[in-house]
């Protein structure tokens, strides 16, 4: 019968495949910037092999080698399969008398393996991948100093390791948005010809005329909406946040943003309700906070059900303007405050009138806030219970 300890080691190793599957580099080309730092490390540490290995299900694949023309051997032979448990270091000085090692097939065979030293590939989130390991057949230790060497060379292969995965994830991030961006103005974009076309035909009928050109000019506003989210993070990604600061009445200026969102908040029957204090003022470029203002309404009525309330208040707090948007909506998880302002990150909750989404405006909203040098963050009590935003601003004394 398997013990608990037997279901934690086959826990975690499962866990590290799949971290390892993530990485996507297993049976991956040849490729320079590795095979240069394992041609560095024989050369440095004066040893005729150096690899670097990654621990698979069932072998030891070398993503880059220096003194062998292997490219993987299976798991059970491979001292790798060791390193991976460890830490740190894992050092063998003399395979041929060290119990570890004494009936491995890589020392008591033809190979005749005798010194073996090596240092996991651990990724930010604590999976050992593999490993950086450099081999003799003579019995050798390393120094301190050629420890350090090799921990020094291990961290550059693992940086490159990341990059290239956060390089595959932005691609991905940005085909996906992309396509999104596409679908999304796609879509009003075919509807308004068709409206075009119903607005001649109907002539007669005002009502529905208006109905018409209502429905245009929100399909308008949305494709609007989208291209200005997508400029803005080109600006931003180019470092291009201008901000105009004037004296700006917060309480005047998030009522103006409940007013225009009005028409589409009654498109779903929800009521806004808008509450404040007093005038309150603060230092700020009156468009972008406009634009903070008006991406958490609309949002807070995009993922709302039909005919719920939303509560938009504007209050003074410890020497701070706050700016609440408190919706009934659909909540959000424990997972979505992770990744809360994430670019091109589509939470749990799904529009629930149709409404597009880009993925865009929270994370542009949260470099805004932090540009204006106040605070954005949310409260939820879970999953169907609504959501409370909440922008602070350093009050304005005069």
């Amino acid at each position: 019968m398997a013990t608990q300890l037997d279901i934690d080691i086959i826990s975690s190793e499962e866990e590290r495949i799949k971290a390892l599957k993530r990485y996507d580099i297993l049976d991956t080309p040849p490729d320079g910037s590795f095979d240069r730092l394992t041609k560095l490390a024989a050369n440095l540490l004066k040893v005729p092999i150096a690899i670097v290995s990654l621990v698979d299900t069932d072998r030891i694949w070398f993503k880059s080698k220096y003194g062998t023309d292997a490219q993987q051997i299976d798991r059970d032979e491979g001292l790798c399969a060791s390193t991976i448990l460890s830490d740190d270091l894992y050092q063998v000085e003399d395979a041929a008398i060290d119990p570890r090692t004494l009936s491995n097939p890589l020392v008591a065979g033809s190979f005749g393996l005798r010194f073996y030293a090596a240092v996991p590939l651990r990724t930010k989130d604590g999976f050992n991948l593999g490993t950086f390991c450099v081999i003799a057949k003579e019995p050798r230790v390393l120094t301190p100093e050629e420890e350090e060497i090799l921990r020094d060379l291990r961290d550059i292969v693992m940086d490159q390791i990341e990059l290239r995965l956060a390089s595959r994830t932005s691609l991905a991030q940005h085909n996906q948005i992309l396509n999104t961006t596409a679908h999304d103005l796609k879509n009003p974009l075919t509807t308004i010809p068709v409206r075009a076309d119903l607005i001649k035909m109907k002539k007669g009928n005002p009502d529905m005329v208006d109905t018409l050109c209502d429905q245009i000019k929100i399909a308008s506003l949305n494709m609007v909406r989208i291209i200005d989210e997508l400029l803005q993070v080109g600006s931003m990604e180019a470092g291009k946040i201008h901000l105009l600061l004037i004296k700006v009445n917060v309480s005047f200026l998030v009522s103006n943003v409940v007013s225009m969102n009005l028409p589409l908040a009654e498109r779903k029957s929800q009521t806004l309700n808008f509450s404040y204090e007093k005038d309150l003022y603060v230092n700020a470029d009156e468009g972008k906070l406009t634009e903070i203002v008006d991406n958490l309404v609309n949002n807070a009525i995009k993922y709302s059900p039909m005919g719920t309330n939303i509560f938009i208040r504007v209050k003074e707090e410890n020497h701070n303007v706050r700016i609440e948007v408190e919706d009934q909506g659909l909540g959000l998880t424990s997972e979505d405050q992770s990744k809360l302002y994430q670019r091109f990150t589509r939470l749990s909750a799904q529009p629930t009138g149709g409404e597009n989404s880009t993925g865009l405006g929270l994370s542009i909203v949260k470099v805004l806030v932090e540009a204006h040098e106040g605070t954005i963050r949310a409260e939820s009590e879970g999953k169907g219970k609504g959501c409370k935003f909440i922008v602070e601003l350093p009050a304005r004394n005069s």
